[in-house]
């Protein structure tokens, strides 16, 4: 429709994420991560003092890091469980 402005619809060629997972082995992978998401703060705030937390750069590392971690926990099982899924066909 828009031809004439040089934007057409190019076929898709990239994977879907999470294109051919059950739908239960998405809701494991993502509460997992949720759960990864509040071991990982928790320990850092276990582990910082008391008196580090107090400055605000330093309070929102255990949650910076906690997300980063849980975002790596899925990036990488969802790969793997994409490349299970294709040698599986």
């Amino acid at each position: 429709m828009l031809s004439w402005l040089g934007i057409t619809k190019e076929k898709e060629t990239g994977r879907q994420f999470f294109g051919n997972i059950h739908k239960k082995t998405i809701t494991f992978v993502l509460l997992s991560s949720l759960m990864i998401l509040f071991g990982v703060k928790s320990l850092l705030t276990y582990l910082l003092p008391k008196a580090a937390l107090a400055d605000p750069l330093v309070a929102v590392l255990p949650g910076t890091v906690g997300i980063l971690v849980a975002l790596v926990y899925v990036l990488v099982i969802e790969r793997l469980l994409q490349d299970k899924a294709e040698r599986g066909k």
